[in-house]
């Protein structure tokens, strides 16, 4: 595993045969762990939880330790193999952080929800600009597409926001295409079959 880069947290995927759907992620806050569904997952029918305590009523679950749901995919240090896993993912033995130690060794578990590591906010303005242009769309349907608030896009365009949250949202589909490749299939309907065509492509080239 890169060690280049701070694992902040775990992003939370649903991987079914032909798609991969963001869940949601966990995050620390203070001396607290944060998992969070995204709000599309969280307004989405026919989902499923991500477990037992993470029922689909609320969004945010606060805890001092770590979530049973989670604590269950990291297999026991007593186990025998438990020094060759962490070999076979590139991490060390003694590691004891659990956001490494899940997007690692338990990236995948019996589940269909899989793990992988969010490192330090590295997205900036102009990374966003530059995706969107070559995706060759407006700020309108760059915003429709990805569900995201076309002010909002403007603002940060324009450096008149931070847009903390804007970017967070955009560092997931640009790190996990799939993501985005998912909302384009559902929203993809304003644009011109030409340019629908164009932009799935991109997509799938980025996946």
């Amino acid at each position: 595993m890169d060690n280049s880069l701070e694992i902040i947290g775990v992003a939370v995927f649903l991987e079914k045969r032909m798609t991969r759907i963001f869940v949601g992620e966990l995050l620390r806050s203070g001396s607290s762990l944060v998992f969070t569904y995204d709000e599309l997952y969280f307004r989405a029918e026919n989902v499923i939880p991500l477990g037992p305590e993470f029922p689909l009523t609320q969004r945010q679950f606060i805890s001092k330790t770590l979530f049973p749901s989670f604590e269950d995919r990291i297999p026991s240090s007593q186990n025998p193999a438990y020094k060759e896993y962490c070999l076979a993912t590139g991490i060390d033995p003694e590691e004891k952080d659990p956001f490494t130690l899940l997007s690692a060794i338990g990236k995948r578990g019996p589940s269909s929800f899989v793990f992988y590591p969010i490192f330090e906010r590295s997205i900036s303005v102009e990374k966003v600009i530059a995706f969107r242009q070559a995706l060759k769309l407006t700020t309108r349907e760059f915003a429709h597409l990805f569900e995201l608030s076309q002010s909002s896009i403007n603002a940060l365009e324009r450096k008149r926001s931070s847009g903390k949250d804007l970017l967070k949202r955009l560092e997931i589909i640009l790190k996990f295409p799939d993501v985005g490749f998912y909302l384009v299939t559902v929203n993809g309907g304003i644009l011109l079959p030409e340019k629908l065509a164009y932009v799935m492509k991109f997509l799938s080239k980025m996946r």
